[in-house]
């Protein structure tokens, strides 16, 4: 076949060649514009147009120049590690209010929710957000395709609803932001077969859910298959389906029967020592354990196993008895309502959970003078240091740059609610503790992809909802799926096998092997922008259609767009020690967590981990911290 034919087949033009990509970033963007993007007609509207090569489509509606990490805010972020941008013009400007809050994810908008409150609305409080939307992971894309609303998650996924009156940060923040706690999800028509569905996008994963959905199991040579083939829930008959050899199913049965333990290893033992090490040598299993447990455990931590921490990858192996939930937009669904209370213009429609979810986003209601909470899109901070006297600093002055232009703005106290890899970056007068602690920070990437469908016949033929490969050294990610949608007015799209749907996928982007944590995630950090957005297109058609192989499923009419998420800083990552301290030292996360001066540091990864709850909890510290100091 052809490489005309077989773009033609994929529903692709011609191909992008390894030239057009230079020291991992991409170059003659004008040609790849021309040349590398689908050509389905619909695509444009379905998944929004090219915004640039490296970027690729990212949706329709107000998230679609936000998708995850793109080329616009990766090249302001490499100006602050580079330290070029001082080649900038600067504003004649100085702005005064008594809070800045750098970071507009979760823990800068519950630091800002809190702070007004605490101080009765009388203190300012100015959040500076690089990205265009506010939400930091807690984004989603939207989609239109043939008329339908379609809806998924940028990165961060996944709530439960907390105990009424349990006192847990998320129980205050369901109470504050008046969200529901109940929920209903679609039901699939008695007329089709039934199938099991995920109400999200990790519960079909192995580890967490895997027996309470429909999964289509595709196996290749390096699983020991004679030629590709397909299987349905092989959890369900003990993998007695798979080419796997009897001993490699037991042990496999062993580690997920297991989940989440220690065989009677201390906390403190099994964080100084690799999972692969834990899997290979103290459990005793074969290799090929650790190559299957990995992808999921990968996306999570961040790492390959022989480098992260025993403790860390245990965590996530758990034995989940029933769905965990997801927002339509994933945790964006937690966002918009913290947002509409604090800016009640910035979302249209009633004051419904509806309407706050599904509603236009008005950007002018963010950055009104007068208001004593603003939120500024598009700065991103380049410098932040104290003023005064040292011994008697007397406030914190923040640059940052915006629109091409260098702008400052002094406050009595600023709150770094931004990732770690930034803060280390701008905080200019760090002590030697702090510096050194953040020092060993290290962040992996994650790509989450999400695959408009005008349909999902093949799957629903297969009797499958979400599909799960091995191979992860030679195909993309490890699985993906569609998931039941949230019923929520406005924005349900229908659950019917020949009407569109979202195929989501998240996948970690790791080195197979290797024990250098520092050194696989610089390398997956490569990969990952020096990849463009129509490589991972065409890779992603494929797959599908070597998945689906022998059903009806075309991926020239089936997939209506395509939208990535890069992460390139997505996880804080455990390698052994970390998490715990070693060498009798205190781990880095208690020693970053303290901040200095009237520098408040608060974000999620200060839980070794990063979510939603993480990101609150900090914010809600954070901002009792300010109120404190100003």
């Amino acid at each position: 076949m052809s490489n005309r034919t077989e773009d033609k087949r994929l529903g692709m033009s011609a191909a992008i060649s390894r030239r057009d990509v230079v020291n991992g970033m991409l170059a003659g963007s004008g040609a790849l514009l021309m040349g590398g993007c689908a050509t389905n007609a619909d695509a444009a509207e379905a998944a929004g147009p090219v915004v640039d090569a490296f970027t690729g489509r990212g949706g329709v509606g107000d998230y679609a120049l936000s998708n995850g990490n793109t080329q616009a805010v990766i090249n302001a972020a490499h100006r602050v590690r580079d330290m070029t941008f001082d080649e900038l013009p600067k504003a004649d400007d100085s702005e005064q209010v008594d809070l800045v809050i750098v970071g507009g994810g979760p823990a800068g908008l519950l630091t800002a929710f809190d702070y007004a409150n605490l101080t009765g609305g009388k203190k300012t409080s100015l959040i500076l957000e690089n990205h265009p939307v506010f939400g930091g992971a807690s984004k989603q894309n939207d989609f239109m395709v043939n008329g339908v609303r379609l809806t998924g998650p940028q990165a961060a996924n996944d709530f439960g609803v907390p105990a009424k009156g349990s006192g847990a940060i998320m129980d205050r923040v369901f109470d504050d932001l008046d969200l529901p706690r109940e929920y209903q999800f679609a039901s699939f028509d008695p007329k089709f077969k039934p199938l099991r569905f995920a109400w999200d996008n990790y519960t079909n994963m192995d580890g967490f859910g895997e027996r309470l959905v429909d999964i289509g199991y595709h196996f290749n040579a390096l699983d020991g298959a004679a030629a590709p083939r397909f299987e349905r829930n092989i959890w369900d008959d003990d993998l007695a389906r798979t080419p796997f050899s009897p001993d490699l199913r037991r042990q496999l049965l062993a580690w997920r029967s297991n989940a989440g333990g220690t065989s009677g290893l201390t906390p403190e033992q099994m964080d100084a020592m690799s999972y692969a090490h834990y899997l290979e040598v103290v459990k005793g299993y074969d290799p090929v354990v650790t190559r299957v447990a990995r992808p999921p455990i990968a996306l999570l931590t961040g790492l390959g196993m022989g480098a992260v921490s025993a403790l860390a990858a245990s965590r996530y192996v758990t034995n989940n008895a029933r769905q965990t939930m997801s927002f339509p937009g994933g945790n964006s669904g937690l966002i918009r309502p913290l947002v509409k209370k604090m800016f009640p213009a910035a979302i249209g429609g009633e004051n419904t959970f509806a309407d706050i979810q599904s509603k236009p986003i008005n950007f002018a209601a963010f950055d009104r003078p007068g208001q004593p909470t603003r939120l500024r899109h598009g700065a991103t901070v380049v410098r932040v240091s104290h003023t005064g006297q040292a011994g008697q600093e007397d406030g914190v002055l923040v640059v940052y740059e915006k629109d091409g232009r260098l702008h400052q703005v002094r406050a009595k106290a600023v709150v770094m609610a931004s990732g770690g890899w930034v803060n280390r970056r701008v905080l200019t007068d760090m002590p030697d503790d702090i510096q050194t602690a953040y020092g060993e920070f290290i962040h992996g990437p994650a790509l989450v992809v999400n695959v408009a469908l005008t349909n999902w016949r093949a799957m629903y033929d297969k009797g499958v909802t979400a599909l799960r490969w091995f191979d992860d050294v030679n195909m993309l990610g490890f699985s993906g799926n569609i998931r039941t949608p949230m019923l929520v007015d406005g924005m349900t799209p229908p659950l019917d096998p020949d009407k569109p749907a979202i195929f989501t996928m998240y996948m970690g982007v790791y080195p197979a092997e290797g024990t250098d944590a520092r050194a696989q995630t610089v390398a997956s950090r490569i990969k990952l922008l020096g990849t463009p957005y129509a490589t991972y297109e065409r890779i992603i058609r494929q797959q599908l259609a070597t998945i689906l192989a022998g059903t009806r499923f075309d991926p020239a009419k089936d997939i209506a767009g395509i939208v990535i998420n890069r992460w390139g800083h997505a996880r804080v990552v455990q390698p052994p020690g970390f998490f715990l301290g070693k060498d009798g030292k205190p781990s880095p996360l208690k020693v970053v967590a303290k901040g200095y001066g009237r520098v408040i540091i608060a974000h999620s990864e200060l839980n070794g981990a990063q979510n939603a709850r993480g990101a609150f909890e900090h914010g809600a510290r954070a901002a009792k911290e300010a109120a404190a100091l100003t």
